[in-house]
């Protein structure tokens, strides 16, 4: 059964949208349920649980990376040496300092 849109006034198109949406989403939640059991299945004739599988590759957390730099008018301000420099290595930077003298 094919719909010719074209023929649809406006608010007979919002209305063939939001029902679309209601119903996307019910179908998505169905289709999540039944791949969840297939997967419970596969797991259960693996002899795990879906729970175990899905958590088998996750680390707890990540390793705190050491800060490399310190800010020589304030010890407290530190950078790892990742991301974005901060302001003070910036500044540092500018005024003339070899990144090499932040060193801790």
């Amino acid at each position: 059964m094919a719909i010719n849109i074209e023929k649809l006034s406006f608010s007979e198109l919002v209305q063939l949208q939001k029902d679309a949406a209601v119903l996307i989403k019910k179908k998505e939640k169905a289709e999540k349920v039944e791949l969840r059991k297939k997967m419970e299945a596969l797991a259960e004739k693996s002899g795990f649980t879906f729970e175990e599988i899905i958590t088998s590759g996750k680390t707890s957390k990540k390793a705190k990376v050491k800060p490399k730099y310190a800010n020589p008018k304030d010890p407290t301000q530190t950078w790892t040496g990742r991301g974005r420099k901060p302001k003070w290595v910036e500044a540092e930077l500018s005024s003339g300092t070899d990144i090499d003298d932040l060193l801790i």
